[in-house]
């Protein structure tokens, strides 16, 4: 009975511990500046998806997503201030940060923006959706 007992033990110990996420492959999302954003420079070409979340999409609620007008995040590390300078940019009524094998909702919303980051957190697409 006794080694029953240590065995369930053991056996929850082990789950609760797997149960457990580590931070540290995910970084967290830098907060907003309390200081006023520099000026955006020009935009340049980037990364922006086809297909769904082509620029200039026109949502159902009226609003429009143009992830063309994003591209001047790509590159920058996915914060929130990026978040805002890309909302700003585009229009789009929300903003995602998606990092590399998080699981993401599928549903398309036109005016939400996308910013797809890579490994080290910085900013490689943007799309709409």
């Amino acid at each position: 009975m006794p080694q029953r007992l240590a065995t369930a033990a053991i056996i929850t110990l082990s789950l609760a511990a797997g149960a457990c996420s580590s931070t540290s492959q995910r970084p967290t999302p830098l907060p907003a500046s309390t200081l006023p954003a520099a000026s955006a420079p020009a935009a340049q070409p980037g990364p922006v998806a086809g297909g769904f979340g082509q620029s200039g999409t026109v949502a159902a609620g009226g609003g429009i997503c143009n992830a063309s007008a994003a591209s001047i995040v790509v590159g920058q590390l996915g914060t929130s201030v990026a978040s805002e300078q890309a909302k700003e940019a585009t229009g789009a009524a929300s903003v995602r940060i998606l990092y590399p094998n998080q699981p993401v909702t599928q549903e398309y919303v036109g005016d939400r923006l996308n910013l797809i980051t890579d490994e080290e957190n910085r900013i490689t697409t943007v799309r709409c959706g």
